[in-house]
This record gives C-alpha cells, sequence and structure tokens, in this order.
C-alpha cells in the first residue's frame, strides 16, 4: 500500500496534526509514569511518530509493510540525524529479535485489518512483543468518521507539480472504506499517474477490547485522538491506550 504514493505522501499530509498527537502520546506516558526507552512503531509509515520518539532519546523501531514508505522514513531519519531501525514486516505477523516496552500504532494502521481474525493476529504480535506491563498505544479512525465523514465524498488537492484525487464509498453492511486514490506527479514537465485500491475496516470498540482481553492485553482507557478527552459519539479517531498483562 502507498507504494506510488510514498515519495509525496508527506506533502500530501501535512494538515495531518502529528504534533498534537504526539503531545497526547507523551501525556499519556507521563500519566501512566512510563519509564522505558524501547519502543516498537507499527504501521509506521514515513516516520512521522518514529522520528519524533527518537528526537526524545527513545530507542525506535519503525515497522512496515511499503517497501516504498520504508524508503523515505529512513531518508528523512538520516536528514534528521536519528538513529531509527526499519523493518518491512506484516503487523500480524512480526518476526523481531526483542520484546519493547512501549508499542504504538496512529494514523489508521489498524483500520487496514479487515476482520477479526487479522486483529486477533496483529494483537497476538502485539502481545509477543511487548513486555509484561508494558503499554500499548492504538491510534484508528472511528466508524464515525468512515459512514459519516468520509463516505461518498470525494476529496483533491491541486499544486503546481501534485493533483491528488482520493473518492471514497462506505458500506454499511461489511463496515469497509473502499477508496481510490489517482495521484499526478509533474517530474520533467511531464506528469505521471498512479492509481491505488485501498480498503479499511471501522472495527467495534466491544471487539477490539474482546480480542485484546484474548491476546493479555487490556484497555486502560480510551481518548478522543483529536481532542484529548474521552471519545464521544462523533468522535473521529480513537486512541486506545492498553497494556499487557503478566504472564
Amino acid at each position: 500500500m502507498y507504494q506510488g504514493f510514498a515519495s509525496v505522501y508527506d506533502f500530501l499530509m501535512t494538515d495531518t496534526p502529528y504534533d498534537a498527537w504526539y503531545r497526547l502520546l507523551k501525556e499519556v506516558l507521563l500519566k501512566y509514569n512510563f519509564k522505558g526507552k524501547e519502543v516498537l512503531d507499527l504501521a509506521c509509515g514515513t516516520g512521522a511518530m518514529t522520528h519524533r520518539l527518537s528526537k526524545d532519546g527513545f530507542d525506535v523501531m519503525g515497522v512496515d509493510t511499503s517497501s516504498k514508505m520504508l524508503e523515505q522514513a529512513q531518508i528523512k531519519g538520516l536528514d534528521l540525524n536519528l538513529k531509527c531501525k526499519y523493518i518491512q514486516q506484516d503487523i500480524r505477523a512480526l518476526e523481531l529479535f526483542q520484546a519493547y516496552d512501549l508499542i504504538v500504532s496512529f494514523c489508521d494502521g489498524f483500520n487496514y485489518l479487515l476482520s477479526d481474525e487479522d486483529l486477533s493476529e496483529a494483537f497476538a504480535s502485539v502481545k509477543k512483543y511487548l513486555k509484561p506491563q508494558g503499554l500499548f498505544i492504538l491510534d484508528l479512525s472511528s466508524e464515525y468518521k468512515l459512514s459519516h465523514i468520509l463516505n461518498n465524498e470525494t476529496f483533491t488537492e491541486v499544486h503546481d507539480d501534485v493533483v491528488y484525487i482520493w473518492d471514497n464509498h462506505y458500506d454499511e453492511v461489511s463496515k469497509r472504506l473502499e477508496f481510490d486514490l489517482t495521484l499526478f506527479v509533474e517530474e520533467n514537465h511531464l506528469y505521471h499517474r498512479f492509481d491505488e485500491y485501498h480498503q479499511q475496516k471501522a472495527h467495534d470498540l466491544k471487539s477490539i477490547e474482546k480480542i485484546m482481553k484474548e491476546n493479555s492485553l487490556e484497555i486502560l482507557e480510551i481518548l478522543d485522538t483529536n481532542t484529548g478527552h474521552k471519545i464521544q459519539d462523533d468522535s473521529e479517531r480513537w486512541l486506545i491506550v492498553g497494556r499487557r498483562k503478566n504472564g
């Protein structure tokens, strides 16, 4: 996913409030008296949160399925003189070398898991590589956002060297958002077209809690990622703060 878009992904995501999300993450870590240093960033993309964690002195490993996104993350990390590590893997089947004090995932990585079975496999991976009593912090888009904000909407951006078209449709039965991404990128006075098809799932909180519990993960609280307050019916993003139980 996001193979063709990786080189311009950050340019098109300039309005994403990563700084605000990161401030909320730090508030959560402070609240739960987090003292660890080793962090795993799942579905890290081009490293927006990976790099912020690394700047604050954490030892961070970024994981993503897209080689192109990881290439961009590595380039950015080197430009920032950061010592992040990256690995291309599926979050449902992680094969790593160590356990982590903290595992995070921001900006919809878990929405790309389209079934409860996928969720279960991903949470099993989290349990496998999260130290006992380690924190797991998951950000994802809510059903309200997918069904009410994005459904049947087309978003476009036109710049001198980039044109972007994002067309969305939400299915109430499957609770999946299907979207087509079309990008025209100018290079040497010619525009190159890239097309990608994506699906995201609107997971419900009861299923998430049940599957986490089955994998020895407990939910400590759920916040609105955009406000930092408790979630409301119209919250567009959920920040699930969890912990691995002993055992």
